[in-house]
């Protein structure tokens, strides 16, 4: 699954091929791991829009179509070949899996009920990534909600509980980001919803910014 810092940076990236620790419980290993049935081809309709309402862009994607990709609307902000390049490579993972490499260190049970356990641990980013969203992850709380009886991710979230200087001239003062997961047709669970919220400064600027990212209509491709 690709996480989206929207503004800051596109899309939540595709999981590398990291292996789980075996000292993470075994429920939130199988939750972040990969998935074990079959990887059935899906479409879909994405959306990203501002917390305002504005829209950002907004796509359909169709993996047995002669073109997978085809770009409905977009903010003048962003044109239709950079938003191409970038959702192209990734364009059909939309899934609640294979993050192992999104954990980092320890993993702790944080509560428990019949149906779900919520997990805590410290989240980190890809080897690709950029080291500002390093920085932001590393220094993130990450908490997971898992469905016990699944055994699949129900919800995860990111929170920084402290500002933090990245650099001289900048500040990360706050951010937040909530994702809400779904089972699809085929049963794999897929990121339905993500929202993000951050205030950021730099160079004597304050920035804040809202998105959510939703994901609807999701088929199995013909």
């Amino acid at each position: 699954m690709r996480f989206a810092l929207p503004v800051i940076a596109l899309a939540f990236s595709a999981a590398g091929p990291a292996l789980a620790d075996e000292s993470w419980p075994a429920l939130f290993r199988d939750a972040v791991g990969p998935y074990q049935g079959e990887e059935t081809p899906h479409s879909f309709d994405m959306s990203v829009t501002r917390g305002s309402g504005d829209v950002l862009f907004r796509y359909s994607y169709d993996p047995s179509s002669a073109t997978p990709v085809i770009i409905h609307e977009q903010t003048d902000q962003i044109s239709e070949a950079d938003l191409l390049e970038n959702v192209s490579d990734d364009a059909g993972d939309i899934w609640c899996d294979g993050m192992e490499d999104r954990v980092q260190g320890d993993v702790e049970l944080a509560a428990e009920s019949d149906t779900t356990a919520t997990f805590t641990f410290t989240p980190t980013t890809p080897e690709d990534a950029e080291d500002f969203e390093r920085q932001i992850a590393e220094r993130s709380i990450g908490t997971v909600v898992v469905d016990k009886e699944t055994r699949q991710l129900i919800s995860f979230q990111y929170h920084l509980p402290e500002s933090f200087k990245p650099m001289i001239i900048a500040r990360v003062h706050t951010f937040d980001m909530f994702g809400t997961c779904e089972a699809g047709p085929s049963g794999r669970p897929y990121l339905s919803e993500l929202t993000m919220a951050f205030d950021v400064s730099a160079m004597g600027q304050r920035q804040s910014e809202s998105s959510i990212q939703r994901v609807e209509n999701v088929e199995i491709a013909r």
